[in-house]
């Protein structure tokens, strides 16, 4: 594995990151992580951010007893925040928060209340930097995000088929769409780097296939995640 040491190509990285989630001088910024989270994205976010001019800050959450016994990693389902108001608070009156917590806050019950005051939220990926270097957000990647949204939109049926004997039909008519690109550019959106994706929520009634609920049990509203993935 590669060594996990600060590289100046790994700050570039982070800051080109950074600049499409429109982070300028004084821009306000938390820097949300646990104990456990990896160091060294923890320390590339900071750089990054003096690097732009932004006002960073952190915060810093003593990472909770396991409540599962299998190995869970960039799940999105991050219980960190507890619930604390004051976490929640702070998060929530900043202009961005870069996620560097284990499994990042996606489907995080507190999202909503983050998001609520216009604070926009990028989940960074609890992965090696050479892996977050390799899979940067992409501009022109996005256009084709957004045109991937736009069918899936107006789509009733997803099949999955395969030579091996896969048959997967999902009713999608009135699912709740999603699409990630990357970076938050928006006030009140949240996205996930790596990013580059269309996905949808279907009607559970409506999927003639179901893998179990979430380790986690994730609580949160999709539907309010991505409101402003347009």
């Amino acid at each position: 594995m590669l060594q996990e040491r600060i590289e100046g190509k790994w700050i570039e990285t982070f800051a080109s990151v950074f600049k499409l989630c429109r982070v300028e001088s004084g821009t306000v910024v938390a820097i949300l992580s646990e104990t456990q989270s990896r160091p060294v994205n923890v320390q590339l976010t900071e750089l990054a951010l003096h690097q732009l001019g932004a006002k960073a800050f952190h915060l810093i959450i003593p990472t909770p007893t396991q409540t599962t016994n299998i190995p869970i990693r960039s799940t999105g389902a991050s219980v960190v925040l507890q619930g604390i108001k004051p976490v929640v608070e702070a998060l929530s009156n900043s202009e961005l928060v870069v996620d560097v917590t284990v499994e990042g806050l996606l489907h995080a019950p507190e999202v909503s209340a983050v998001l609520k005051n216009g604070a926009r939220i990028l989940m960074v990926s609890n992965e090696h930097p050479d892996t977050l270097e390799r899979l940067l957000p992409d501009p022109e990647l996005t256009i084709k995000v957004k045109l991937g949204l736009k069918k899936l939109k107006s789509a009733k049926k997803m099949s999955v088929t395969s030579q091996a004997g896969t048959d997967l039909n999902i009713d999608v008519t009135d699912a709740t769409p999603g699409a990630a690109w990357g970076y938050a550019d928006r006030p009140g959106l949240m996205s996930h780097w790596p990013g580059g994706l269309c996905l949808c929520f279907p009607q559970e009634k409506n999927c003639q296939w179901h893998t179990g609920s979430c380790p986690r049990g994730c609580q949160f509203n999709f539907q309010t995640l991505y409101r402003n993935h347009r």
